[in-house]
């Protein structure tokens, strides 16, 4: 069985009473969030979400976040996470391409749906805290639909530079490989716990390590935006060991004057990445956050996030570098006609592994494209990911 709640099961058998997330003040306990989990599937099921269909989050973090996340999940159901900052119009685009059943809607962020459709489920403040509010407290938990490898877990959408958003496909083998990849590089165990500060729509919040802090058994503190002075307080308050943010977070603690005055000693890693670091960043890190290493790391919506990061200790000396590849990632980098390059000649950067998603939902033609590049005996759930940089 690959479906998320069954690691949220395991954990609620043999520690029910471990905090598996800490939100606004309130503490969400492994039995609480496997029972909010399954009866919002049951929920789902009852408004007629079968296997296979697409449901739609547009919304700010909270623990309803993720429990459709693992609502979904539980019944065979497809979840998309979409990026709220998107105008009414873009929002529309990838839900009328995903072919969404059901669309969350955070109240405040309403307007996002305005040209929508399909089927809009207002979430209120108490929702968000708790989604039970919707679902009800006497709602029957529903059965797993067992899910396979290589079955839809999610779908995500790029940001469309070039065109119209593409939507990713993440398999459930795309997101376990992910889980162990994370958890063996940054040494994650259930003592850890997480401070989630990014948007869950993206794979840094969600991925980085995101719930693989949860398949292991730890615990995440989720805030609903970034703050940098509430950032450093929940580090102080929940001893937090892990973090991921996105450079312009990075500068704006850094550049905060409670930088200095909050017990931040508690953190061991935060995973960055997004532009290059300069060395000063990274020094002035360290004279921060003491006792935690600045994990500069490389990756993609199509590979679930992080596929190379910076050995502990060698910051200063790879400068530049966003590290090493992963324990699951193939990377070369390779000339026009596909040939590998030598050290410090740009070329196209090519990842394998079993993380990398399969292609792009209806859209066959980007998929050739994508997987154009597969060589040699790699196994089936394995794909090839191409994009511009230097080798060094």
């Amino acid at each position: 069985m690959q479906n998320l709640t069954t690691f949220l099961r395991y954990h609620a058998d043999r520690r029910p009473e471990a905090e598996a997330i800490r939100y606004d003040g309130a503490r969400i306990t492994y039995r609480d969030l496997l029972d909010r989990a399954v009866r919002l599937a049951g929920w789902l099921r009852r408004e007629g979400v079968g296997e296979g269909d697409v449901i739609a989050l547009v919304m700010k973090n909270s623990p309803a976040f993720l429990e459709l996340a693992f609502a979904a999940s539980h019944i065979g159901a497809v979840f998309l996470p979409v990026n709220y900052r998107l105008a009414a119009e873009e929002v529309a685009y990838i839900v009328g391409h995903a072919g969404a059943a059901l669309v969350f809607v955070d109240e405040e962020l309403l307007a996002s749906a305005a040209t929508l459709t399909v089927r809009v489920v207002p979430v209120s403040a108490a929702m968000q805290a708790d989604s039970r509010v919707l679902a009800g407290r006497d709602t029957e938990p529903a059965a797993m639909v067992r899910r396979q490898p290589d079955d839809l877990f999610r779908l995500m959408y790029t940001s469309g530079t070039t065109d119209r958003p593409k939507g990713v496909m993440h398999t459930y083998s795309n997101e376990y490989w992910k889980c162990m990849d994370h958890v063996l590089d940054l040494r994650v165990t259930r003592d850890d716990r997480l401070c989630v500060v990014g948007p869950l729509y993206h794979v840094g919040a969600f991925d980085l390590p995101g719930i693989a802090v949860l398949w292991v058994g730890g615990s995440i503190t989720l805030l609903r935006d970034f703050a940098p002075e509430a950032v450093l307080a929940a580090i102080e308050r929940d001893r937090a060991t892990g973090i991921w943010m996105a450079p312009v977070m990075t500068n704006a603690i850094l550049n905060h004057p409670e930088r200095g005055r909050r017990d931040v000693s508690s953190l061991r890693w935060c995973v960055a990445g997004g532009d290059r670091t300069p060395e000063s960043r990274i020094r002035e890190f360290a004279e921060v956050f003491a006792n935690a290493r600045y994990v500069d790391a490389y990756g993609l919506t199509e590979t679930c996030a992080a596929d190379t990061t910076m050995e502990a200790g060698r910051e200063i000396e790879k400068i530049g570098s966003v590290g090493r590849a992963l324990a699951h990632v193939e990377i070369e980098i390779r000339d026009d006609s596909g040939s590998p390059l030598a050290a410090g000649v740009e070329g196209e950067i090519c990842l394998r592994g079993a993380k990398v998603t399969r292609g792009y939902w209806k859209d066959p033609s980007a998929r050739r494209r994508l997987s154009g590049r597969t060589t040699g005996s790699a196994p089936a759930t394995s794909a090839t990911w191409t994009t511009r940089a230097s080798c060094t």
